[in-house]
């Protein structure tokens, strides 16, 4: 066999290939944004916030398993929305609308703020979890396994568990964004506003006006699912449809934001 015949090495055309994905607008843009992120300072907010989530929740008592994701889940999806509102409003602000004017397409620039929000994500859960699963003050070193300090916890069940939790962030990081000015109208705001009361007052008051606004709480199911899995230990065939939700909940609100972006003057706003 000659060495015309000799065909290249695949990992040519995997360099090629990471290379081009690496340089996608949307990633170049995500990648910026996080980068600025970083620079600016807000990031040690974002590892303060963890840092207090560790220490009051569980540096005196890591719990087991469920305790581990049913706190976390409440306190990561908090700061999904904080950190996704000032990533959001540094990236939308007036700088940006003259970039956005020789894209051919505002598109790329929406999922590249969506993929920066939802990677951000991934390492705020990783530190929680290495700190609850490290040291706590009524059971010191040395802690062993993955789950270390965190009761009952197995690679499985930590693995399931952040799959669904990571899910929800993402989830709620999206819908910041798609909501957040001057993506989304004022109009359309207040109706997200009008929705989180309805669904506040129906898990709160025994009333009839209640019981009939129950139903607003239907879109937050797949959530609740998702944020079980931990605790269930197992994903099943209710735990999958949940995760399938999510996606279509973050590629939904993605060409939502794409598209209300589209029809946006900037120059107005």
């Amino acid at each position: 066999m000659s060495a015309q015949e000799i065909s290249p090495a695949p990992t040519v055309d995997l360099r090629r290939a990471l290379r081009e994905f690496w340089h996608w607008p949307s990633v170049t843009i995500a990648r910026f944004t996080l980068a600025r992120y970083v620079r600016s300072g807000w990031i040690l907010g974002d590892l303060i916030f963890v840092w207090l989530l560790y220490a009051i929740f569980f540096f005196e008592f890591g719990g087991n398993v469920a305790y581990f994701f049913g706190t976390a889940g409440q306190g990561l999806s908090a700061l999904a929305i904080l950190s996704a509102v000032v990533m959001t409003q540094r990236a939308m602000n007036a700088r940006v609308y003259l970039p956005l004017a020789r894209i051919t397409s505002r598109a790329s620039y929406i999922r590249g703020l969506v993929l920066a929000t939802g990677v951000l994500r991934v390492p705020a859960f990783l530190l929680l979890l290495a700190l609850a699963a490290s040291y706590h003050h009524f059971s010191p070193p040395p802690c062993t396994g993955i789950g270390g300090c965190i009761a009952g916890a197995t690679p499985a069940n930590i693995t399931i568990g952040a799959i669904g939790l990571l899910a929800n962030c993402i989830v709620i990081s999206t819908l910041v964004v798609t909501f957040s000015a001057p993506i989304a109208t004022r109009l359309a705001r207040i109706g997200l506003l009008a929705w989180v009361a309805a669904v506040l007052y129906s898990s709160a008051s025994p009333g009839p006006i209640a019981a009939i606004l129950s139903i607003t709480r239907i879109p937050l199911m797949p959530l609740a699912a998702c944020y079980n899995l931990g605790a269930n230990g197992t994903i099943g065939w209710s735990g999958a449809l949940a995760l399938a939700i999510d996606i279509a909940y973050i590629i939904g609100l993605s060409l939502l934001a794409e598209y209300w972006m589209a029809k946006r003057d900037l120059i107005l706003h």
